[in-house]
């Protein structure tokens, strides 16, 4: 049985659920939205051995014996429960719930895209650019700081108009698009005391590329990010790829070999990672998202992102368990 960790709201889960029915995958769909009322976890341990189950909102106990893989999608925090009223319970009880849940999902033995620890661990950007470089990839000067000296010193090197400043995340309640730092912004530097930013040297680029890796299959696609009227970021054009024009390319073999070390070094199954094609060759990295969005280069490119995902996820529960009768559920 496969494990889908994820919700409704994520638009990735209909279609990957679609292709593991049509592979006689067996699959439960848990909504960590709903722990630990509706939702709950049972772990067990004893001399004898563990027993880790969970219930499931229909009241149903799924023994996670039976599960061989698992997809870490994108899961909802538990929200807060309107039965307790004060705030220092209230985060007391989050605390709790966050304790458990962590410990149980990461002591699971099976095969998880991606383990939530590497996936935690994967996410921050201080940690990826020396991986990056260590595996043989391109890095472009970097400086993460909530020093205005050393923002200014670092944009002084590389000169105005030569640095891009960037969030570390951006959802849609704080969106922050990537950023050429002109006098405008070096005049608001002394801001960066407020929450670190990361500065990093602006680089050319023929195409950007998003490289979709999952397991060994490796998706290369290019992003004609040059032209859009806001080349930087092709992220305020993307409306299911209306306005942003995609082709499937391929990479070095060199490239594509430093990639998968480097998601290997990091402990994922998947990745999708943000690169920039000089107008000179070169592939220069930028970042990998560990639980980032393929559907919108898939829909584009017609690149089978989905059917691998779900084959790797086949694959990784057949290694602890025979086949099965499919049978679809959901939480």
């Amino acid at each position: 049985m496969i494990l889908l960790v994820s919700h409704d709201e994520d638009d990735h889960l209909a279609p990957m659920l679609a292709e593991l029915a049509s592979l006689g995958s067996e699959a439960v769909v848990v909504d960590t939205s709903g722990l630990p009322g509706r939702v709950a976890v049972a772990a067990e341990h004893g001399p004898q051995g563990d027993r880790r189950r969970l219930r499931l909102a229909s009241g149903d106990w799924l023994d996670l014996d039976r599960v061989g893989s698992g997809w870490w999608r994108r899961p909802l925090p538990p929200p807060p429960d309107s039965r307790i009223t004060d705030p220092a319970e209230a985060v007391w009880a989050a605390n709790e719930t966050y304790e458990a849940l962590a410990g149980f999902w990461d002591g699971l033995p099976i095969a998880w895209v991606s383990p939530p620890k590497a996936i935690e661990t994967a996410m921050m950007k201080t940690w990826q650019l020396p991986a990056a470089r260590a595996a043989g990839l391109e890095i472009p000067r970097t400086l993460v700081t909530s020093d205005p000296g050393e923002a200014r010193a670092f944009v002084d090197r590389l000169g105005l108009g030569q640095v891009i400043c960037k969030a570390f995340s951006a959802t849609e309640e704080h969106w922050r698009e990537t950023r050429r730092v002109g006098q405008a912004e070096y005049d608001l530097l002394d801001r960066v005391e407020l929450a670190p930013v990361i500065f990093q040297e602006l680089v050319p680029a023929e195409v950007d590329l998003r490289v979709t890796v999952v397991g060994e299959e490796v998706f290369a696609a290019a992003i004609h990010s040059q032209e859009l009227s806001y080349p930087l970021d092709f992220r305020m054009f993307l409306d299911w790829g209306a306005g942003v024009r995609m082709t499937a390319t391929t990479l070095p073999d060199d490239v594509t070999q430093s990639l998968l070390h480097l998601l290997k070094a990091a402990g994922l199954r998947y990745g999708a990672v943000d690169m920039r094609r000089t107008p000179d060759g070169r592939h220069v990295f930028l970042e990998v998202n560990p639980a980032g969005q393929w559907r919108f280069v898939e829909e584009v490119t017609g690149q089978q992102v989905t059917r691998a995902m779900a084959r790797l996820l086949t694959d990784l529960d057949a290694t602890r368990h025979p086949r099965t009768a499919p049978v679809t559920a959901c939480c």
